[in-house]
């Protein structure tokens, strides 16, 4: 694929800061997950011809994936995140300013912002990037998944890696049934796929500032069945490494029909 500034993409895929590994032109992003080979272990259903509602969607990964590789006609990436150095989820107070230093560390834009200016970027958006440059009809706005109602409906809503962050999830899910048509697929980070409580409904409180809870399949399960979904069951158990640690953490996927 060929692209006007292609020496600018070159760095931002090289120096700048991601979440995940994204492939262009045998350029590889150093992300913190690198799905490669992983995403087929998630087992994800086709989504031909289907709109995607991607909540917590941060660089656009998995929307892109959706689109390029399922079959998705359009998604929606909605997150917290301003793009303007603040935190783009929640924290405890007593964790505020230590969250703040960290998010403007990983804030690429003043050092590569010659370069996301040459390609009509005003911010280290990934989303957008990955967006304008693969030419994907995706598109990104603002928004907290407490609060979807000003968005439209989609035939499909994905929450992947982001119940941990939350306070609430029995909102977030309930918000994420509100705006489903089809079906919901929730991607749990640090899940218990083993030991006693793997079939209860159990919650971990983890005593961080920005990672509240981990969950039990049959917790979000029992959730999803709650706030209305039918059908609710297991896609997969996966395992991913932190690329810069170097140790696997467990994952859940759910989906749940409407």
């Amino acid at each position: 694929m060929e692209i006007k500034n292609f020496e600018s993409v070159k760095r931002i895929f090289n120096e700048g800061t991601w979440y995940h590994s994204v492939e262009f032109n045998e350029i590889k992003s150093k992300g913190t997950f690198d799905y490669t080979d992983t995403i087929k272990d998630l087992k994800l259903p086709r989504l031909d011809k289907l709109s995607v509602l991607d909540v917590g969607c941060s660089d656009g990964y998995f929307s892109k994936y959706f689109l390029e590789n399922l079959g998705a006609k359009y998604v929606l990436g909605v997150d917290f995140n301003k793009y303007d150095g603040s935190i783009a989820f929640e924290v405890l107070n007593t964790y505020e300013e230590k969250y703040k230093t960290k998010y403007a560390e990983h804030d690429d834009f003043k050092i590569l912002k010659k370069d996301y200016e040459k390609l009509g970027l005003n911010n280290s958006n990934k989303f957008l990037l990955l967006k304008k440059i693969f030419n994907l009809n995706m598109d990104y706005e603002f928004g907290s998944i407490y609060d979807l109602k000003s968005f439209p409906n989609s035939d499909v809503t994905f929450c992947g890696s982001l119940l941990e962050h939350l306070r609430d999830p029995i909102t977030a899910i309930e918000q994420l049934y509100f705006k489903t048509e089809k079906f919901s697929i929730i991607d749990i980070s640090n899940s218990f796929n083993s030991g006693i409580f793997k079939k209860e409904p159990y919650l971990k409180y983890v005593g961080s500032g920005g990672n509240f809870f981990h969950y039990s399949e049959q917790g979000v399960k029992n959730i999803m069945e709650n706030v209305g979904f039918k059908n609710v069951k297991k896609l997969s158990s996966y395992k991913i490494k932190i690329e810069k640690y170097g140790y696997k953490i467990p994952h859940t996927v759910m989906i749940g029909y409407k």
